[in-house]
């Protein structure tokens, strides 16, 4: 079997995310990988069982020569939006698998990627506008429907909440502490302002250090915060009666896979507000199950502009929300009036979200696999 060295970008769990649900089905069928990531994709990648992990930041000065030889070794590159292995795999000439759930979030896309040797795009919100403009110019890229990885799916419904925070931090664009109190204020407000009575157990998984020290902070018996491996994730997804929940995209994808209903949180980085656009206007998100700044600020238009400029202008808007009692009190008031809905009202919802995931194609978690498997043989580099 194949000899594969494994990345993800270090932006939230998103990446890092597709690249575990891929990665779990590989090393089931005998390929060897290796992780190499820093940060939020290493605390979610590192719970795998990888044949090594090397915990090193693939955008620091030191990768191209400290990467080399590793590199060097291996048959493949799979890569989940990571630029700087993209540069060294094809520097090394070791053939590369880019990885893509954010191909309709790009504002540029640089000219190596148009030469990788397999692009797979998740086909997911907004593709059109990034296809009309660059899929003439990849030379093989493949699109398939949202990877989503269901083997841990279950019928048995436990009397507990689920809050999902996501990664919460992305190095080099926004901070906790420091740039954002998101995962505080949200905190706060669920256990001081929101009714937990009827739940047995509030889970609030998010990214490893944030979680600790807010399960110091304000956890106990019932309300328990901590970072989540992959199929612990899964799990709670399908045990879970509600789920609150980051509007990012994989995270709800999950959610969607596994037929449950969700109430939309506030987005808390400029991706999950138009993340958020696109489930209000695809009917799986309104008013009643979810909270945009744009039901109390002026609409902003994201899609398509430098990212940097809009990451800057959404941080602003978030620290507005944050820091007003009125909002935050009607978003208390929401949820409570959500999680009150009878059970009729979200079932209706989780039929609305499978016709949503079928517009996208369906589950590409095979389709994505068998990819893989067929570009490796073609490289002579399994039988």
């Amino acid at each position: 079997m194949a000899k594969i060295i494994a990345t993800a970008e270090n932006f939230s769990f998103g990446p890092a995310g597709k690249l575990v649900t891929v990665c779990r089905k590989l090393i089931e069928q005998g390929h060897e990988l290796t992780f190499i990531g820093e940060g939020t994709a290493y605390q979610l990648a590192s719970k795998l069982n990888f044949h090594k992990i090397y915990k090193f930041d693939t955008d620091s000065k030191e990768f191209m020569s400290w990467g080399e030889e590793i590199f060097k070794e291996a048959d493949a590159l799979l890569s989940s939006v990571d630029r700087s292995s993209v540069i060294l795999a094809q520097r090394v000439g070791l053939p590369v698998i880019w990885l893509d759930m954010l191909f309709w979030w790009w504002d540029e896309i640089p000219e190596y990627l148009f030469d990788v040797d397999l692009y797979i795009q998740q086909n997911s919100v907004r593709n059109e506008r990034n296809a009309k403009k660059y899929a003439s110019k990849f030379k093989n890229m493949v699109v398939v429907g949202p990877i989503l990885d269901t083997a841990f799916k279950s019928s048995k419904i436990k009397n507990q909440l689920l809050i999902s925070f996501g990664g919460m931090e992305a190095a080099g664009w926004y901070e906790i502490g420091k740039d954002s109190n998101y995962p505080y204020t949200i905190s706060e407000l669920l256990l001081e302002k929101v009714d937990t009575n009827s739940y047995d157990k509030v889970i609030l998984a998010g990214n490893e250090k944030i979680t600790a020290d807010l399960n110091a902070k304000f956890g106990n018996d019932k309300f328990i915060f901590g970072m989540l491996a992959h199929e612990q994730w899964l799990k709670a997804i399908s045990e879970s009666r509600d789920i609150l929940i980051n509007p990012g995209l994989e995270g709800p994808l999950d959610v969607i896979s596994h037929e449950r209903p969700m109430f939309f949180l506030p987005p808390y980085n400029s991706s999950a507000y138009v993340e958020l656009d696109e489930f209000r206007a695809r009917g799986i998100a309104d008013k009643e199950n979810s909270i945009h700044f744009a039901d109390y600020f002026s609409y902003r238009d994201f899609v398509g502009r430098d990212l940097r400029k809009i990451m800057a202008e959404f941080l602003e808007e978030l620290r507005k929300f944050e820091s007003s009692p009125e909002i935050l009190e009607d978003c208390a008031k929401r949820i409570n009036d959500y999680l009150a809905l009878p059970q009729a009202f979200k079932e209706e919802q989780v039929t609305r979200q499978k016709q949503f995931l079928n517009d996208l194609g369906g589950n590409g978690l095979d389709e994505t696999v068998q990819l893989i498997n067929d570009f490796l043989k073609n490289k002579g580099k399994v039988e």
